[in-house]
């Protein structure tokens, strides 16, 4: 597809200016909740309504070519996060082998153990901000709203969900065993300051354009397309209550 036909996601339009978004955790891993600070699930969810105060939240609009319809776009809203290359092909596979294999932590390993020691790195241009421009390898790359992914991974730990920026994580490297290291690593606290393998931005306008081949994406959790994709933030467009 001609990156150049991208239009990314216009003026949000509210639908009700009054509404308000609650969110009550009750799944097996409420990455957005954690990102939220959230901390009651269930039914102590409901009982902590009356304690619950408003806020605003920013929105990750995308802009992304659909997998399986080449040549066309998609329009997604992000609350979380976006992740590209290793760790969205691993979501993939890992929905893909749930529905032969009914358990979530088996499809997850299988679907590690047949992606991370073949996969490889793909060049790409990152634009940020509109004038902003680099080249890198990217094996894994996440635009993220909030600090969290599945599985606890504390990929964005400057984050914040209302601070007006987009934070942008690359790993570079695509050796498997370095590459399982990064990925442990990532569950930490680490700000990547001083990280040959790991590059941290923050921006509110980026786009992805590969170079060699496709890359699969995967927005708030779900594979919906592959690169090329544009992110942009919407700053506290969304009122919530947590």
């Amino acid at each position: 597809m001609d990156p150049m036909k991208f239009k990314p996601v216009g003026k949000l339009s509210l639908v009700n200016a009054k509404a308000t978004f609650w969110i009550l955790p009750s799944g097996s891993r409420n990455v957005l909740a954690s990102s939220l600070d959230i901390k009651h699930q269930g039914i102590e969810s409901f009982k902590h309504i009356s304690l619950m105060k408003k806020r605003k939240m920013d929105l990750i609009g995308v802009t992304i070519a659909d997998r399986n319809n080449p040549g066309t776009t998609l329009n997604r809203i992000v609350l979380n996060a976006a992740e590209m290359g290793v760790g969205a092909e691993i979501i993939s596979r890992s929905k893909r082998f749930r529905g032969k294999i009914n358990s979530r932590s088996i499809s997850t390993v299988a679907a590690i153990v047949s992606t991370v020691p073949t996969y490889e790195s793909n060049e790409c241009d990152i634009i940020m901000d509109g004038g902003r421009k680099i080249t890198s390898n990217i094996t894994m790359a996440v635009v993220a709203n909030g600090k969290f992914l599945g599985g606890g991974f504390n990929v964005t730990p400057r984050a914040d969900i209302s601070d007006g920026k987009l934070d942008v994580v690359i790993m570079k490297n695509s050796e498997s065993l370095k590459m399982l290291q990064k990925l442990v690593e990532m569950k930490g606290d680490s700000e990547y300051l001083q990280e040959e393998d790991i590059l941290y931005y923050q921006a509110t306008h980026v786009t992805f354009l590969p170079k060699d081949r496709n890359m699969t994406v995967s927005l708030d959790g779900e594979p919906v397309g592959i690169l090329p994709a544009i992110f942009k933030l919407y700053p506290r467009a969304l009122t919530i209550k947590t």
